[in-house]
């Protein structure tokens, strides 16, 4: 009886904290539904895999000219050219593709994919600029919640009839902006992305770039991104979002970031290996998977850039938009790989090309996975930018501190997210909201720092960041 008033009080707890994230942080999903409407239903006729790989590829050319024009227009969430510029492209390209699609003007459909996607471009990385903003738990649960409301979008349109899906595709866009910027501004101002910030990074964090490169190579060599839309994709996406949900609010033992990160690759390769010629898995079952692993695979992504910037000052843009430009390049060329292929091999030789791609896939994340085991790793970076350290400024270099001791004696990442936190004089009470998590749970988290750290008060601990000499050369 005691177990059964105990899970109720949790679930209770956990509905309340659902409940108080507002509604604008889940307008992520708005931008993934729309997308969904050109190539997912059918609705539009002439949309097929190539027009798939062209709406994919202007997004990756869009993201690199953002990226390269980072120091000039950042940040984009506020900039009204870029702003502006992003809702234009979206609805005119929405416009283009459905008058070319019903219309029989296959030209005018694919100016419409380059402009959609090259104004879907912007979003995303507006988006990036607010996950760089705010902390790791923050990002796992608003960015898995949003994919959620994504995927129950995606399947109440599924029973739409197709001028609905028409109209929707062209006022979707300015709910997408107007979700991101509302985001942005809840947040303090101190905290939201300002103009200058992290105009100096340059780094790429290389690792986790490579390892999605080799995944949505994969992914798309298998031509699932083209498929039809059915319930077993839904089902898929919306349980790796419940998983992490659930895992950021209830802080179960077993679940962290990390999590996360040794969840995506296993349910990835097998969804991927249940399209090679040589494995007979169903279709839903293919679906579920699929959906599962890549769904895990995007949370982690944002979470890792989100951290990188949040933790390092790496301007959103830059970083988010080399790694999206880099992704559709992959997905591009797999699908032309997969083309040329498929008209050139037999069934035994593709099933031969599966499990090559399989195995490289597999020693790219062995390498990342081995090297970069914890979220507060460094992914690949480098710390210095033209001779001097990214963490110029106290709150950068206490940030870089962090990292350091974090990784010296062996803290968790729950635990670096609770130092952290410590460092900047956050109180309980402003812990457990940023967290989610219980204040006894911090209580015992702060108990396992100082153990681990050696210190016995916040006196002891604020001494080894406020005092630059024993902080050894990373002042």
């Amino acid at each position: 009886m005691e177990s059964l008033r105990g899970a109720a009080d949790q679930c209770r707890s956990m509905a309340n904290r659902m409940a108080a994230v507002p509604f604008v942080f889940l307008g992520v999903g708005l931008y993934r539904a729309w997308l969904a409407l050109f190539f997912r239903y059918e609705a539009f006729p002439g949309m097929n895999a190539p027009s798939y790989f062209l709406f994919e590829a202007a997004i990756g050319v869009a993201s690199f000219i953002l990226a390269l024009a980072a120091r000039r227009i950042c940040p984009i969430w506020s900039n009204r050219a870029v702003v502006g510029a992003s809702w234009a492209c979206m609805t005119c390209g929405a416009a283009c593709i459905a008058a070319g699609c019903f219309g029989g003007v296959a030209p005018l459909s694919a100016v419409g994919l380059v402009l959609a996607g090259a104004g879907l471009a912007a979003v995303i990385l507006m988006w990036a600029e607010f996950y760089g903003s705010i902390n790791p738990a923050r990002v796992a649960l608003y960015h898995a919640m949003g994919i959620g409301f994504g995927e129950i979008l995606k399947w109440l349109f599924m029973g739409m009839d197709i001028s609905y899906l028409v109209f929707f595709s062209l006022v979707l866009p300015a709910a997408c902006i107007a979700t991101v910027h509302a985001s942005v501004s809840r947040l303090p101002r101190d905290e939201r992305p300002a103009h200058g910030a992290g105009a100096a990074s340059r780094v790429i964090p290389w690792k986790p770039i490579v390892l999605m490169a080799a995944c949505s190579f994969a992914a798309a060599f298998g031509a699932l991104p083209a498929q039809a839309l059915s319930a077993g994709n839904v089902a898929g996406a919306l349980g790796a979002c419940a998983l992490v949900c659930v895992g950021v609010l209830v802080q179960m033992r077993w679940f962290n970031f990390d999590t996360v990160y040794e969840l995506a690759f296993p349910l990835f390769i097998i969804a991927f290996l249940f399209v090679s010629p040589a494995v007979t898995g169903g279709s839903f079952l293919t679906a579920v998977g699929y959906e599962a692993g890549y769904t895990m695979l995007t949370i982690l992504m944002v979470i890792v850039f989100g951290n990188i910037t949040y933790r390092y000052g790496v301007n959103a843009v830059w970083a988010c938009g080399i790694e999206r430009g880099i992704r559709y390049v992959a997905e591009s060329i797999g699908w032309g790989s997969s083309a040329v292929l498929a008209g050139t091999l037999g069934s035994q030789e593709m099933s031969t090309a599966y499990l090559v791609i399989t195995f490289v896939v597999a020693a790219v994340f062995a390498v990342v996975f081995f090297s970069e085991r914890k979220l507060s790793a460094q992914w690949g970076i480098s710390l210095k930018d033209g001779g001097e350290l990214l963490a110029a400024s106290d709150e950068r270099w206490r940030a870089l501190r962090v990292e350091e001791l974090s990784r010296k004696h062996d803290l968790s990442s729950r635990e670096g997210e609770v130092l952290r936190l410590l460092v900047e004089r956050k109180t309980m009470a402003e812990m457990e909201e940023a967290l989610f998590i219980a204040q006894g749970t911090i209580k015992a988290h702060v108990s396992h720092i100082y153990k681990k750290l050696g210190v016995h008060s916040r006196t002891e601990l604020f001494a080894l960041f406020d005092d630059p000499e024993r902080s050894g050369s990373q002042r």
